[in-house]
């Protein structure tokens, strides 16, 4: 850990120090919060250098010219970016203290003239930090969130994906402090589930968004509007990690017979036969859609018949099998 430290601050070649961090936040998410413990303080320390850019490495002259602030190693930055995660992951609620230092020399990628990617760097990183860190990421939502609602409406995708994801965690962590942009957010994300969103990892991660807000704040999320848009979106296509939480979502509001839900029944019926045949999805994640299609034959039984015998007879038998496992 000493030869890591050493290396991050006083290392001139930045591509040993960015496999310095890479290799640094593997071992932090590997092996946990105490293989690190004696070390923090002189980690985030070292972090902290740079994020500022006053590392060793990032002293040395380069050939070309002098581009001032954004004169950085988009690689090195990705990995010392990774770092505040893998913290946070291990460390939880107790990784705020250490946030609180690293916060502004982060979010002064985010500013002009830094170009497209550093924003998305800090928008992803800000997202892992708030899904690790959890209730102590709202005293920071009144400083993050014009940059992601802006983040939003980017005009690169992976920039609009980012933010989806980011403001999702935001809202499911950020408790009674992101309330206020509820209604901006909703606006940000309604412009993702459009057909003019040619990318279908931006339109899973605003997905995404919506089942956490639902999760949080149902009573907060006009559902008689945004249901038929959320269920028009599914199955997802491309981002499987947000398949969990987006039909654990679906499936609670089944669960509790919820009014604005039972309208869209064969949708999310259609929808749920396509995730049981998938190959991309996890027997987990089907086996949470196969409770809730238990549940409603078992509710509505014979109101469910015209809505099972409407579907592709092989995804019929999926979800059969699935449901039958119960």
């Amino acid at each position: 850990m000493n030869i890591y430290i050493k290396t991050m601050r006083e290392d001139d070649d930045k591509e040993v120090v960015a496999q310095a961090c890479t290799s640094l936040a593997d071992i932090v998410r590997d092996c946990g919060f105490a293989i690190i413990e004696p070390y923090i303080t002189r980690l985030a320390d070292a972090t902290l250098i740079l994020l500022r850019q006053e590392s060793c490495c990032q002293q040395v002259e380069s050939d070309g010219e002098d581009d001032g602030d954004i004169d950085h190693d988009e690689v090195l930055m990705d990995a010392v970016s990774d770092l505040l995660p893998a913290f946070a992951k291990v460390m939880g609620s107790y990784f705020d203290p250490i946030f609180t230092k690293l916060f502004d020399s982060l979010m002064k990628f985010a500013k002009s003239p830094h170009p497209p990617q550093d924003k998305t760097m800090v928008v992803a990183t800000l997202a892992e930090v708030a899904q690790g860190m959890g209730a102590p990421i709202s005293a920071y939502v009144d400083k993050i969130m014009p940059l992601v609602l802006k983040e939003l409406a980017s005009s690169e995708a992976t920039n609009r994906r980012n933010a989806a994801f980011c403001v999702g965690e935001m809202c499911k962590n950020g408790g009674a402090a992101a309330l206020k942009y509820y209604g901006d957010i909703l606006h940000g994300l309604h412009r993702l589930f459009a057909d003019s969103e040619p990318d279908d990892a931006v339109r899973d991660n605003a997905a995404g968004a919506i089942a956490r807000m639902i999760m949080v704040q149902p009573q907060s999320i006009p559902l008689n509007q945004v249901l038929p848009v959320f269920i028009k979106a599914l199955p997802l296509k491309e981002d499987h990690e947000e398949s969990m939480v987006v039909y654990s979502c679906v499936c609670n509001l089944l669960l509790s017979s919820h009014p604005q839900i039972l309208p869209l029944v064969p949708d999310v019926i259609n929808a749920f036969a396509q995730v049981v045949v998938s190959p991309n999805e996890s027997d987990e994640v089907k086996t949470v859609v196969a409770k809730a299609v238990s549940h409603l034959i078992s509710v509505y039984g014979q109101q469910m018949q015209p809505i099972l015998s409407a579907l592709p007879p092989a995804h019929a038998n999926a979800l059969a099998s699935f449901a039958n496992r119960r």
